[in-house]
């Protein structure tokens, strides 16, 4: 299977409070929002934003509870609207071990106190480990712990150890369990990721582990099976990109996306060098295919300089089929004290759009046609194409009342398009030489970007026969309409049938179904 085909796209004229460039912050997804907590740079912050990527807007939810106190590098997982964040750095040198739970609902924190492990101690303050949601369970492995007890005299131990915490609704009945693994687990590792993936049948879970830090950048793969709790180190194909840490991994599909972190300047050989000298950050991009266990190539599109500048710290959500990623540190520059962060709003195209539900006739009139189809999350345009003849008198001698009335109301069949090729007159039946008439309106900046933004409309020859027999044949007309759209997520438009007269979209979401007319295509 083809890599997909994938486009960088930076997020431009977003409304609402932004929040301030920082690294060492994580984000998780809820629908179509993404949620942001912690990090920083000049000191660590406790505050909490959230994105919202069908209105291009940010907000900040008015918090209330057991509000956590600013910390970076700690692990994030969000079950349903039940967030988690466990341990990090909250101070230079001083690590946590303690769990808060978001309710997004109500963005309500609370401090929970689950119970330790039958077996043992529970999991040590930490920073750099990855949590990992995985059905109900989340699973916390390695991470990096000061043994010394002077915050000031940092003793670093990486760690490989792995913990679950049972996410049940009722928190007093939270416990950890440090489960009893088969096989050999990975090499101790901080700033590493994880990903949780599941089979095609949905029998079969893996935990993936890749990268990390542990003196030097690391570039290995490895993986939990969560049904009999045995580690393995695959088998990877391909080219494998750069060892690295403080990179993001994000699953789309069968595909994990990593993206930035440090990577080493110069590559020694991995077996014999345990530190290394130098080190950069880095903009690339790689891909592995889950399913065959392969890096893939990736084809990219667009120009070379239209792509996020290297960065580590970052975070990363996918939304339905986009990866989005904010700010992080830029590793080449420093003002004073403080690393140089980036402010940017990225999201990556991983897949065309797909096809909208078919378009529906709202209602009809003489001069006036209603249609409506089914939003696409990830489409910036949508493409409607009408067809439109002139019926001459008709041979038959009989006819009923409906299809009087279809005599008497010019054919027009809508569809909606993603902005390929329309379809070839010849495949209609009707001569080529056939003009085609199409417009377009690019949205205001002020639109919002999930408004989608342009409605293209077009118009081209029947790609069907009339509703009754005519001859000879009706007369293809050419008309450009133009449509605004005036809202975000607009799925309905009512556009003149005759005239060419610009119109405005009409917002009136309905159930109503009329007659169907399948769809021809989509666009990005």
């Amino acid at each position: 299977m083809a890599a997909p085909i994938l486009k960088w796209k930076r997020v431009t004229n977003t409304t609402g409070p932004c929040p301030r460039p920082r690294h060492g912050h994580r984000a998780v997804a809820i629908k179509d929002l993404m949620i942001v907590f912690g990090g920083g740079n000049e000191g660590i912050v406790d505050e909490l934003h959230v994105y919202n990527t069908a209105t291009n807007q940010w907000f900040v939810p008015s918090v209330k509870g057991d509000i956590p106190p600013g910390c970076a590098a700690y692990g994030f997982v969000v079950d349903g609207t039940r967030i988690l964040v466990f341990g990090g750095m909250v101070e230079y040198g001083k690590y946590s071990n303690e769990l808060y739970e978001l309710q997004a609902s109500r963005w309500e924190w609370k401090r929970l106190k689950p119970k330790p492990p039958k077996n043992g101690n529970p999991p040590c303050p930490r920073l750099g480990h990855s949590f990992t949601l995985i059905g109900h369970r989340a699973f916390l492995f390695g991470g990096l712990a000061n043994d010394s007890e002077d915050p000031k005299n940092n003793i670093p131990r990486y760690l490989n150890d792995i913990y679950t915490l049972e996410m049940r609704s009722n928190s007093n009945q939270m416990s950890w369990d440090a489960p009893v693994y088969f096989g050999q687990p990975p090499p101790p590792r901080e700033s590493h990721t994880s990903v949780a993936y599941q089979e095609k049948d949905g029998k079969r879970s893996r935990l993936v582990i890749y990268g990390g830090m542990s003196g030097c950048r690391l570039g290995d793969l490895w993986q939990l099976d969560i049904e009999s709790m045995t580690w393995s180190k695959p088998m990877v194909h391909g080219v494998p990109p750069l060892p690295r840490s403080l990179h993001s991994a994000t699953l789309i599909g069968h595909r994990m996306f990593v993206f930035g972190g440090w990577v080493p300047l110069v590559m020694d050989d991995i077996k014999v060098a345990t530190h290394e000298k130098e080190w950069k950050c880095t903009n690339s991009l790689a891909c592995l295919n889950l399913e065959t266990m392969a890096w893939e190539l990736l084809s990219m599109e667009g120009f070379e300089d239209a792509v996020p500048r290297a960065r580590a710290g970052h975070c990363s959500v996918a939304i339905h089929t986009r990866l989005y990623i904010w700010s992080g540190r830029d590793g080449y520059r420093k003002a004073w004290n403080n690393q140089v962060c980036c402010k940017d709003l990225w999201y990556l195209e991983t897949e065309k759009p797909s096809a909208p539900t078919r378009v529906q006739l709202v209602r009809a009139s003489t001069n006036n046609l209603e249609v409506c189809w089914g939003t696409v999350p990830t489409a910036d345009s949508y493409l409607l194409q009408l067809q439109k003849y002139d019926m001459p008198p008709t041979t038959t001698t009989a006819v009923s009342p409906a299809l009087s009335a279809a005599i008497s109301t010019p054919a027009v069949t809508p569809a909606l398009s993603s902005g390929t090729l329309p379809p070839s007159p010849v495949a209609s039946g009707v001569p080529t030489t056939s003009p085609l008439v199409s417009s377009s309106v690019v949205p205001s900046p002020a639109t919002p970007l999930a408004a989608t933004a342009t409605v293209t409309s077009v118009l081209t020859p029947a790609l069907s026969a009339p509703p009754v027999a005519v001859s000879p044949r009706p007369a293809v007309q050419q008309q450009s309409l133009i449509a605004r759209p005036i809202a975000p997520g607009q799925t309905q438009i009512r556009l003149p049938v005759r005239g060419m007269t610009p119109t405005t979209l009409t917002l009136s979401p309905t159930t109503t179904v009329r007659p169907t007319i399948n769809v021809v295509r989509t666009e990005w």
